[in-house]
């Protein structure tokens, strides 16, 4: 594997699969690694903490960052760049202004998160521009971020083949993820909690097909918990917005705080279900 601080003429020439991410890798960045290496392209994973995406500085400080570690990790999985540019490289006198992420962009976990999404919409465009990849890979964890950058690939005319990857849980059912490594051990025991409220509301929804009732008995349920909960949505996926008559698939986000951090999570289901 070669570690990168700046992407080469040389890179480009070559069929590129990149694997964007903040770093702090676990199983869940594993699996979407594993899905790329099944084409016959080059790997490029990245590991940048980008600030723009942070609305809390206290947030942005405190991110796992675990390079090293990262390094030896993707190195015995067979990658083939690791590339970690430093910010004056992302936000050089080429970059330009800031991306709307739009009205879906300030909804859920916009709403909470002020700019987030613009300044993921952001980096993501940044990067394509310098690693130009022929293909890339994002869990589907952040649903609403996955919704945003396809979205945008498509306004843009990006050729840039997006592929998607499985959501990876503990044997409890929390979803794996970088922030999880911040809480104690009783705390992912509470922060599981977060699919609890996924599968109820789904089997709940299925068998009323009433949106708000069904949201209002899945968090009654789940009063007592220690999760303190942020939004419990159900969504047209193919929209990211809400649901009608029209809709098929169906998508269930969740937000909440364990010990004061910040947690997402989602499940999706077909309406025959």
């Amino acid at each position: 594997m070669k570690t990168v601080k700046k992407i080469t003429n040389e890179m480009h020439e070559e069929n590129l699969f990149f694997v964007p991410t903040m770093g702090s890798l676990h199983r869940g960045h594993f699996s979407l690694i594993e899905k790329a290496k099944t084409s016959n392209s080059k790997i490029i994973v990245s590991i940048f903490v980008n600030p723009k995406q942070f609305n809390d500085i206290n947030d942005y400080k405190k991110y796992p960052r675990t390079l090293q570690k990262d390094s030896q990790s993707l190195g015995k999985l067979g990658v083939d760049y690791l590339f970690t540019p430093d910010e004056n490289y992302i936000y050089d006198n080429n970059f330009v202004n800031i991306i709307s992420s739009g009205n879906i962009g300030k909804k859920y976990e916009g709403q909470s998160r002020p700019g987030h999404f613009d300044g993921v919409l952001t980096v993501v465009n940044r990067l394509f521009e310098l690693v130009k990849p022929q293909k890339a890979i994002f869990g589907k964890k952040d649903a609403q971020q996955l919704f945003l950058i396809k979205d945008h690939l498509r306004r843009s005319n990006k050729n840039i083949e997006i592929f998607d990857g499985e959501i990876i849980r503990d044997k409890n059912g929390l979803a794996l993820s970088s922030r999880n490594l911040l809480l104690s051990d009783s705390g992912r025991v509470i922060a599981s909690g977060l699919k609890t409220h996924l599968d109820i509301l789904k089997q709940t929804f299925i068998e009323t097909r009433a949106i708000k009732t069904s949201i209002k008995k899945t968090l009654e349920a789940n009063k007592n918990s220690q999760l303190n909960i942020d939004y419990l949505e159900i969504l047209d996926k193919d929209s990211f917005d809400t649901v009608n008559d029209s809709t098929k698939d169906f998508i269930i986000i969740i937000a909440g705080y364990v010990e004061g951090i910040r947690l997402i999570d989602n499940i999706d289901f077909r309406k025959e279900e």
